[in-house]
Parts: C-alpha cells; sequence; structure tokens
C-alpha cells in the first residue's frame, strides 16, 4: 500500500512542477520569436537602405526615386511606418563624389508580433548606409 500512496503523491507534484515551469518556457519561446522578428527587419531595413543609396547615387537620381525604392524593399515584410531621411535631401543639387546618406528608422512596437509583451517603448530599429555620388561619365 505503501507503494501505491507514493505514485499517487508524485503525479500531483509533477502537476505542480508543470504549473511552474509552463509560464516560464513560454516567455522564453515568445521571447524567442520577438526576437528573432527583430533581427528578420534590422536585416529588411538594412537591405531597403543599401537599395535607396544605390538609387540615390545614381547622377540623374531624385528623392522620390529613393523613397519608392526603399517602399518597394520594405513592402515586401509589410512595413510602412518607416521614417526615412536621405541627405542631402534634394539630390539633383549633389556633385559628383559627396556623400549620399539614406537612414530608415522603425520603432519596434510597430512591427511587434505581441505589442506590449516586452517594453520596447521608445527604441527604434535604424540602419544607414552612405555612398558617394556617382559621375555623369563625361
Amino acid at each position: 500500500m505503501n507503494i501505491r500512496r507514493r505514485k499517487k503523491s508524485r503525479q500531483g507534484a509533477a502537476a505542480v512542477e508543470f504549473a511552474l515551469i509552463v509560464p516560464l518556457m513560454l516567455t522564453f519561446t515568445f521571447g524567442l520569436i520577438e526576437m528573432s522578428r527583430i533581427s528578420i527587419i534590422k536585416e529588411s531595413i538594412v537591405q531597403a537602405s543599401r537599395e535607396g543609396a544605390r538609387i540615390g547615387i545614381r547622377p540623374t537620381a531624385s528623392s522620390s526615386d529613393v523613397q519608392s525604392r526603399i517602399n518597394e524593399e520594405l513592402g515586401v515584410m509589410g512595413i510602412t511606418t518607416a521614417s526615412v531621411s536621405i541627405t542631402p535631401s534634394h539630390l539633383d543639387t549633389a556633385q559628383p563624389g559627396e556623400e549620399i546618406s539614406v537612414k530608415i528608422e522603425i520603432p519596434i512596437s510597430e512591427v511587434s508580433f505581441i505589442p506590449g509583451f516586452f517594453n520596447f517603448d521608445g527604441v527604434d530599429i535604424s540602419a544607414e548606409t552612405v555612398m558617394r555620388r556617382e559621375s555623369t561619365g563625361t
């Protein structure tokens, strides 16, 4: 009879251990998913800033050309809330050899799977690419 009692009491202990561990494991799992998503978004923003800068260094490029290329790249991930800054703001005045900078910023709270689950308020994902303006070749 002692063996049966020990077995029954052990079943209750397993349920308690499970109840204590599940919230911790779920937090780790969702945290891992969230950090992976942020990493994917970061790589997408880096790619979009590079593509925007590649367009911007062309001699005939305009700021709207750069913006539309960035929107195309970010649209693949469904990102529509990006803040883009292009320096100089009027590319038609940029001289050959001058630096063209494309910076993209997105608040983490805008791209999070579970908004508010982790406290990322005021934290942005950003990427910046700087390239030199090409000459016309003449």
